[in-house]
């Protein structure tokens, strides 16, 4: 199949809903879809659609569509003073498209499909950086509200079904407006990512002052500092020069010996400070970090031995 914007050529049985519906190619690669119709009885429809992107506005509308497998938008505006929530679908291969209504529901939305094509003659370097970084895969998603004067004109437009030129033209200059607008959301999206991937390392270090980061499972130190697991992992180990959990796990058994060497602990209670539940894990990973037993620690700060002397941990 190839990657362009076909019209909806599924034939719909008459009487099922009152209004209009429109699908007009308004630029080579740009098909116009503008729909304000009340559904008569319980409708559902599916087909295919090529790889395109899909750009939904939904007006006022109960009805429920669902892009693939994945997506599933529930037009939620029933007010003309609610902003719209323009959203973005990526069909990188060929996939459904579900529509889903009950009887007596009212649906008014514009939907643009952009061909690949269409989307390669018009994204320059720095656009592609942008659109590349969120749309990265199949059916990759991005919402962001219109401005109102954008949401003006597509009321406007979702009202008019005449196709002479000026129309015609309001439409192609809507549709190009509503990508830069797509554009602008997604290069400052980027732009915001970008500032908080520079802040990584600072935000880690703040973090890591916090002990009760020591509670804390690898998956809520990422979500406190709004990154995933991997980011974390490579991070600690660019700034730490270690994997996060090391570095944790040798803190607290820094912390078990300073206690032990200045505060009197007792080598069970060290271990358990260290995260050891099982006393002989904690002689052997004290042993490997420091070279020397936690026993031999604490001879040594009693005065009883050399620090280095061999004696038995058991």
């Amino acid at each position: 199949m190839t990657d362009s914007v076909v019209r909806d050529t599924k034939v719909r049985k008459r009487g099922l809903f009152t209004g209009r519906v429109e699908n007009l190619m308004i630029q080579d690669g740009i098909l116009f879809h503008n729909k304000d119709i009340v559904h008569k009885a319980d409708f559902a429809t599916e087909r295919e659609l090529p790889p395109q992107l899909i750009i939904a506005l939904p007006l006022e509308s109960k009805a429920l569509m669902t892009y693939g497998a994945t997506h599933r938008l529930r037009g939620c505006r029933f007010h003309k003073s609610d902003p719209i929530l323009a959203t973005a679908i990526l069909y990188r291969q060929p996939d459904r498209v579900q529509g889903a209504a009950k009887a007596h529901v009212r649906s008014r939305s514009i939907v643009l499909s952009l061909s690949l094509s269409w989307l390669e003659q018009h994204l320059d370097g720095r656009q592609r950086a942008a659109f590349d970084r969120i749309f990265n895969h199949h059916l990759s998603r991005f919402d962001w509200s219109l401005p109102p004067h954008l949401g003006q004109i597509a009321e406007a437009l979702n009202l008019t079904s005449s196709q002479n030129t000026p129309e015609m033209l309001m439409r192609e200059a809507f549709a190009l407006t509503l990508w830069e607008s797509l554009m602008a959301n997604l290069r400052q999206t980027a732009q915001v990512s970008g500032l908080r991937h520079s802040e990584q390392p600072t935000r880690l270090k703040m973090l890591l002052m916090d002990e009760r980061v020591d509670e804390m499972a690898l998956a809520d130190i990422a979500d406190a500092l709004g990154m995933s697991v991997s980011t974390l992992q490579r991070a600690a180990k660019k700034e730490l020069g270690m994997s996060l959990q090391r570095y944790l796990r040798e803190r607290k058994l820094q912390e078990a010996k300073v206690k032990l060497e200045e505060h009197g602990l007792s080598l069970q209670e060290a271990a358990e400070l260290a995260g050891y539940t099982h006393f002989a894990n904690f002689i052997t990973a004290f042993r490997k970090l420091f070279g020397f037993s936690p026993k031999q620690l604490v001879r040594q700060a009693r005065g009883d031995g050399p620090q280095g002397a061999t004696t038995s941990d058991h």
